[in-house]
């Protein structure tokens, strides 16, 4: 299994009701959104109410996960400090 986003605690947990997966979904043998048994999926989209991981093909995880936020730029200050010693 492979996670979306390396840090993981700046995502959001997607929560999926079991009663609208297939069995196969449920089990993560078959993406939650097209449905796509080979290759089985392998990225971590979200979680069943009780915990178990829901799974999807790559291309659909990318449509359900939300883009990894570019680095923050350090802007320059324009006032000058003195650097201490």
């Amino acid at each position: 299994m492979s996670s979306w986003d390396p840090a993981g605690a700046s995502r959001r947990s997607l929560t999926f009701d079991p009663g609208d997966l297939t069995g196969p979904q449920r089990d993560g043998d078959a993406c939650v959104v097209c449905h796509k048994k080979w290759p089985r999926p392998r990225v971590r989209v979200g979680r069943l109410p009780s915990g178990t991981p829901v799974m999807a093909c790559e291309e659909c995880a990318k449509v359900l996960l939300p883009a990894t936020p570019a680095p923050r730029r350090h802007k320059p200050s324009p006032h000058k400090r003195a650097a201490l010693p």
